[in-house]
């Protein structure tokens, strides 16, 4: 005979939050998504001979925060049948913890140097592990991170919490052979990205140019770590 001891429990506070959150984004959005290989060899290096070694979050979300500047619809949403532009980027960070995932916001991101960023953001990260966000901690938010990388994931098709209109999925950082300028095979670091967007305002023209901007700002990752931070 078939085991058919099943276990049934009720969704907890968190869980039944994400599925309202998730359930508006896949019912009202028409998503969408690019992907694109970054070469994070800058990053690498600059982590090996910088003073104070950053995490790799730091440089995605330095990276983020800047090009969404340049790219200001990816940092909006639809609403109400208007395009809604906000001039600050306030970073969702997707953080895993024992009930599930939370996405704490890192406000007005785009303001913060590449140090204050990463304080901020190990700040959010703590309160989100440790239990004490507030509400005003995970609202707000623009466009959201999701690092996955430390689970050995290469990539995936990420949903954008509502009513955001893009979310970037990052898969881990691995060796793979690229051509250099000879057409000769270089192992580089590498990691896959994954944008989804929201396909009623955004086009995937306008998506790829800004995993363009991100791959430019990650590929110069000293100017990425002196940059003071900018508004819109």
């Amino acid at each position: 005979m078939p085991d058919t001891t099943e276990t049934t429990s009720r969704p907890t506070r968190l869980q039944r939050a994400m599925a309202k959150t998730m359930t508006k984004a896949v019912t009202t959005a028409a998503l969408s998504q690019v992907v694109r290989e970054i070469d994070m060899t800058s990053v690498e290096r600059d982590r090996a001979t910088a003073t104070e070694r950053s995490s790799i979050n730091t440089y995605l979300l330095a990276a983020v925060a800047r090009s969404l500047v340049d790219h200001p619809m990816l940092n909006g949403r639809l609403e109400d049948g208007s395009v809604v532009v906000p001039e600050a980027v306030n970073l969702g960070i997707a953080v895993s913890v024992s009930e599930g995932l939370v996405v704490p916001i890192v406000h007005g991101a785009n303001r913060l140097s590449f140090d204050e960023l990463a304080a901020a953001a190990s700040a959010a990260a703590a309160k989100a592990r440790d239990g004490d966000l507030t509400f005003a901690d995970v609202e707000g938010g623009t466009f959201t991170v999701s690092n996955l990388g430390m689970f050995g994931i290469d990539g995936g098709f990420a949903i954008p919490p509502h009513p955001q209109a893009a979310i970037l999925l990052v898969g881990r950082v691995q060796a793979r052979f690229v051509p250099d300028d000879a057409g000769r095979p270089v192992a580089r670091p590498v990691c896959r990205c994954g944008l989804s967007f929201d396909h009623r305002f955004i086009d995937g023209a306008s998506a790829a140019r800004f995993l363009m901007a991100v791959d430019s700002a990650l590929g110069d990752a000293p100017a990425l770590r002196d940059d003071p931070g900018r508004s819109g």
